[in-house]
């Protein structure tokens, strides 16, 4: 097997872009959400299997109940609560790329990103409140 990302990458003639070209999210690292306008628990694991790419939160995934139409969203920034306005958080239009809505606001899910969704683009998997326009909570993919 190979030691290394740079190893791996010079075997399959990516020398000169590793490990850059390698890089983006954590491939099978539980992520633990973080609050921002409502409280979390539980994780998110980028899983990849075959050309397919899923998020998969945590058993222990809980959000707030109460809010509506909630999405799982990707950011390109990697600290979206810097660059987003409290207490709500909100996203711009074109801003991110909405992957599914929320199946349920606790528990175990997976989401397989949409095709042509590049997950190394992303710095950020959110829950987001489409009809408020607010930030539930967020992981760092990067």
């Amino acid at each position: 097997m190979f030691k290394s990302t740079a190893t791996l990458a010079l075997v399959m003639g990516l020398a000169g872009a590793a490990p850059a070209a390698l890089a983006g999210a954590p491939h099978g690292q539980a992520i633990p959400l973080q609050k921002a306008e409502a409280p979390v628990t539980g994780t998110v694991t980028v899983k990849h299997e075959g050309s397919k790419v899923s998020l998969v939160f945590s058993k222990d995934f809980t959000t707030n109940p109460q809010a509506p139409a909630l999405q799982v969203v990707l950011l390109k920034s990697a600290t979206p609560l810097k660059t987003l306005t409290a207490p709500h958080y909100p996203l711009t239009p074109g801003s991110y790329t909405q992957v599914a809505p929320l199946k349920s606001y606790k528990g175990a899910q997976s989401y397989t990103l949409p095709a042509g969704v590049d997950i190394k683009a992303s710095g950020s998997v959110l829950i987001w409140c489409k009809v408020a326009n607010a930030t539930m909570a967020w992981a760092p993919l990067k």
